[in-house]
């Protein structure tokens, strides 16, 4: 029902307002009135649902209020046993194949026993020293006409082809310290020589005295010949096999030196 002396008073003195809506009707107002805008009332505000507190359970430990997502990363399983896992230290991480014999001990034992079979082939450069080198011939040797040695080494008399198997014979003085047996490379000449006799004639200096042979020559050409060879040169004391060489005596029909 609509209450007249309501709205009068109202108009009246103001004291109910229309913020009093409990006692304004709202129905229809009555006939013969105009029709008023609609007043809808406001629903009272609704306060947020707040949660029940749920209890931890028994031996759990809550993050604190306020605690941040760090919290999470201290959680259990940020340090899983999986972390540390057996399979992080795979024993085939030390497997045996990594000191396995073919790569390892037994491989640099092969290769040693390579280069210790390839040293006893190959030898080291001799001494080179300076000698007064000369020559002797089957015509002024002693005896005269013959080729007696007085320490037979590779040969019975005096001979050789100048190679290293087959050194040609030199004679050192009675006094020298190079003894019967020692070798030498004589690049003036391309020959090996070997020390298989005495008697040549004493010097300041080293003195080799080289069998040229020449029992097939005229004793002129054979003098001359070691007239070729004689003079100061270098020898190469204990030398190893492989120096170029020219393979015949020295005078064997004629004067076989190298040529300048």
């Amino acid at each position: 029902m609509w209450n007249s002396s309501h709205d009068s008073a109202v108009d009246a003195g103001g004291a109910n307002s229309a913020g009093n809506t409990g006692s304004t009707s709202a129905g229809a107002p009555p006939a013969g009135l105009p029709p008023g805008p609609s007043v809808l009332a406001e629903p009272p505000p609704v306060a947020p649902a707040v949660p029940p507190a749920v209890a931890p359970a028994p031996g759990e430990k809550t993050a604190p209020e306020g605690a941040t997502g760090s919290g999470a990363a201290k959680s259990p399983a940020a340090k899983s046993p999986a972390a540390k896992s057996p399979a992080a230290k795979s024993p085939e991480a030390k497997s045996p194949a990594a000191k396995s014999p073919a790569g390892g001990s037994g491989s640099s034992k092969s290769s040693a026993a390579g280069s210790s079979s390839g040293a006893a082939v190959s030898k080291a450069p001799g001494k080179q020293i300076r000698v007064e080198l000369t020559g002797y011939s089957f015509y002024d040797n002693t005896p005269a006409g013959s080729a007696e040695v007085s320490n037979p080494i590779v040969h019975k008399k005096a001979g050789g082809r100048g190679t290293y198997s087959d050194p040609i014979t030199v004679a050192v003085p009675s006094e020298s310290s190079f003894k019967p047996g020692t070798r030498f490379y004589l690049p003036s000449v391309k020959r090996y020589a070997i020390v298989e006799d005495s008697g040549a004639s004493s010097s300041d200096g080293n003195h080799l005295d080289l069998w040229v042979d020449g029992e097939d020559g005229s004793e002129s050409a054979v003098e001359a010949c070691m007239d070729r060879l004689t003079g100061n040169a270098t020898a190469e004391v204990n030398p190893p096999p492989g120096r170029p060489v020219i393979a015949s005596p020295i005078f064997a029909g004629s004067c076989h030196l190298p040529s300048g």
